[in-house]
């Protein structure tokens, strides 16, 4: 009888033990087919993710080709377009997309008007993060429901192996010290010292700028395009682009501020052949069949007109001599510009003193057909320049074969290189030239300017400008106004002579010589009696050894 009564107790406790673990197993099975579907889910929503993260995705777009792409990219098959609407309503949630409810076969469903990329990069790194977590969770439970002792001794091993490897992971006290005297070091690099934001202040422009900005949209009728396209899509427009009446309740038309172009159609003008690749630097443009452009002055001028307006009722005193000079740097003073026509090859240069800056465009033979004539190798090298400067900086513009021989003239005047200038040249509608004049093996859409010092100069401005000019092109061999107000900061009220020059060359503080300017003008007394001195009758055009 007791031995029935154990028979049946141990029977009974095996059927308990049974029920228990198939409720086990089932909840199990449950949870792994849940954590499929999430799983799933989640890696819908990554791809998402990457095909909204496109650049070449093609805006506005639904919900429907969105779901088509992403079948094409994954297995799934328990999504379907309803769970895409959720995805992206939670999204859009976010701030990170703008959607537009619209009816897709008889389906509820969006339309994806704009996307906030930056926005999307951090929401993208969140489920990396979300899904690494949930597999790190996992894997900490898997590691529990491991039977006792093989966890006591996996989790001995573990933590031995975990101690040592933190300890050497740690840094040291010395490591630590030495990071946070770099990272102070490089916060007070960062920093502009108080001498940089006074020079900075200097030379910031009085006033204000006086410079219009080009439209992105090039012509009117694409600015106005773009305005009706954002006032249909319910966009607000950027608050430069918007007019003063814009900001009230008042339904107004929208107005850019901007510059914008106007087609040349002239009689012989071919609107199908499209853009002059040359604009206008055209040389044919009387008869060239392509299409030109021109500013549009209808808005300029007015806009022109209203500044003048409001000045003129800002400045009630009369205009003096004073009011009419250029606003100059405070502590400097301009000298008139000056100018000497000669041939550089046979002046003597040593009449002219000494300058701190110099600055050439010499008319290297780079076997080009040119407007102008050029100077063989040798010429170059025997060039007077050593006697202009004895502590200064040169700024030799280059191109083609002469980069090379232009670093060798440098290094024979006795000048060591030691930085260097680009220009980016851009087009008259502000684009990067793509078929330009120069260049034999591709299409030269750059200059270089070679910057060599001499002895050891003093009071330059380091730092101020950058060593990238972007630039339109002009007349052949026309260099970007630019570099003068450059120059002109690092070597402020200082002497500087510029060679080669022409006379649309010609500034205030400069002295420009060539065989390409009208005549004689100088204004500095010691410089007109050392000139005087060694050219009595003033012609240095010809050869007087």
């Amino acid at each position: 009888m007791l031995r029935n009564s154990l028979r049946e107790r141990l029977e009974k406790k095996r059927k308990e033990r049974q029920e228990y673990l198939d409720t086990g197993a089932l909840t199990d099975a449950a949870e792994d087919k849940i954590s499929l579907i999430f799983s799933e889910d989640t890696e819908a929503e990554k791809c998402l993710v990457n095909i909204l993260a496109n650049k070449h995705l093609i805006l506005p777009t639904n919900s429907l080709q969105i779901m088509q792409q992403i079948f094409s990219e994954t297995s799934s098959t328990t999504l379907d377009h309803t769970k895409i609407y959720h995805i992206l309503q939670k999204i859009a949630q976010q701030g990170i997309i703008e959607l537009k409810n619209v009816s897709i076969k008889n389906e509820l469903g969006f339309e994806i008007l704009q996307i906030k990329h930056e926005k999307l990069y951090h929401h993208y790194q969140e489920i990396i993060d979300k899904k690494k977590n949930e597999d790190d969770d996992s894997w900490i439970e898997s590691i529990s429901n491991e039977p006792p002792e093989k966890k006591q001794k996996d989790n001995c091993n573990i933590s031995d192996t975990s101690d040592i490897m933190s300890l050497l992971s740690l840094p040291s006290a010395k490591e630590k010290q030495h990071k946070q005297v770099g990272e102070e070091i490089l916060e007070l690099l960062s920093k502009p010292t108080a001498k940089e934001l006074q020079l900075t202040e200097k030379f910031r422009s009085q006033g204000g700028t006086q410079v219009m900005e080009f439209c992105p949209h090039g012509l009117r009728v694409e600015c106005l395009k773009a305005q009706q396209l954002a006032e249909e899509n319910h966009i607000d427009l950027p608050s430069e682009e918007k007019t003063e009446g814009e900001n009230s309740n008042e339904t107004k038309p929208f107005k850019c501020n901007k510059l914008h172009f106007k087609k040349i159609i002239q009689a012989h003008t071919d609107v199908v052949l499209g853009d002059c690749s040359f604009l206008n630097t055209c040389f044919h443009m009387s008869t060239c069949k392509y299409v030109h452009y021109e500013v549009d002055n209808e808005q300029t001028n007015s806009k022109i007109a209203k500044v003048e307006n409001i000045v003129n009722t800002e400045n009630s005193t009369p205009p003096t001599i004073a009011s009419k000079r250029p606003i100059e740097p405070s502590g400097l003073s301009l000298i008139p510009p000056q100018w000497i026509q000669c041939d550089l090859r046979y002046l003597d240069m040593s009449c002219l003193g000494k300058f701190a800056v110099i600055m050439a465009d010499p008319p290297w033979d780079i076997h080009m057909e040119l407007p102008y004539g050029t100077l063989s190798d040798d010429e170059m090298r025997e060039l007077g320049v050593p006697a202009l400067q004895d502590d200064g900086l040169i700024f030799l513009w280059v191109t083609g074969r002469a980069m090379e021989l232009g670093r060798e003239c440098l290094k024979l005047w006795g000048y060591e290189r030691v930085d260097e200038l680009i220009w980016v040249k851009t087009n008259q509608l502000q684009k990067i030239i793509r078929t330009g004049r120069t260049g034999h093996w591709l299409n030269h859409g750059k200059e270089h300017c070679l910057v060599g010092m001499k002895g050891n100069p003093t009071n330059l401005n380091r730092g101020l400008d950058c060593d990238v000019i972007v630039a339109e092109v002009r007349a052949t061999s026309h260099k970007p106004d630019e570099i003068y107000g450059m120059i002109e900061r690092l070597s402020p009220g200082t002497r500087k002579i510029e060679l080669f020059g022409r006379q649309h060359n010609i500034q205030p503080n400069w002295l420009t010589i060539g065989n390409q300017l009208d005549g004689i003008k100088l204004v500095d007394i010691e410089l007109i009696n050392s000139f005087q001195k060694r050219y009595p009758d003033g012609n240095c055009m010809i050869n007087k050894k």
